[in-house]
């Protein structure tokens, strides 16, 4: 009765909401987030933020993980569209992201709460562009974390800043973080 009630409901509410894609529009979700819509699908070849992300990978070894979160030209949404996932770029950007792109303002995430505590704290820092300038873009640098390095979650910022501007110099404007690069 109670599932049979759900259908009805998603039925009228089918008939009262306009319908603005079909089927063949939706992107994919990544099996690693299922529950993440994607609102974006990557030019083919590397773009700058990628290249970015796969730098910042090669040289340390004490990151989990990177993503780069910011608004593709035409749309509205904050999105990934660069990290250390391929199948989640074009994720719709969380809500923390999107405060540290919009306020330019550097968090921490202890992760506190869920199974990454104590596995990992994560930095999201505004990127900057060559001349010092703030963008409109977040890098989320996720650092591996041990219950016994002695280390809490605010020693991680400072690193997190230091990689963030040592990538300074490499961004033009946040569209080059679009463009494909060699």
């Amino acid at each position: 009765m109670k599932i049979q009630m759900l259908k009805v409901a998603a039925a009228a509410a089918l008939l009262i909401l306009p319908v603005t894609a079909t089927a063949a529009d939706e992107i994919p979700r990544a099996a690693s987030t299922p529950q993440t819509a994607k609102n974006w699908v990557a030019p083919a070849g590397k773009n700058l933020a990628q290249s970015i992300v796969d730098g910042i990978v090669a040289g340390h070894p004490e990151l989990v993980s990177i993503t780069i979160h910011a608004v593709p030209a035409g749309m509205t949404d904050y999105t990934m569209i660069a990290g250390t996932f391929p199948d989640r770029v074009g994720n719709v950007s969380s809500p923390g992201d999107v405060i540290t792109a919009k306020k330019g303002v550097t968090q921490v995430e202890s992760k506190w709460g869920t199974p990454d505590f104590n596995k990992k704290v994560s930095i999201l820092v505004p990127l900057k562009d060559q001349s010092g300038k703030y963008l409109p873009v977040t890098m989320v640098l996720a650092f591996k974390q041990s219950p016994d390095s002695g280390l809490i979650d605010i020693d991680f910022m400072q690193p997190g800043v230091r990689i963030r501007d040592a990538v300074a110099s490499k961004i033009p404007s946040t569209e080059a973080l679009f463009s494909i690069v060699k």
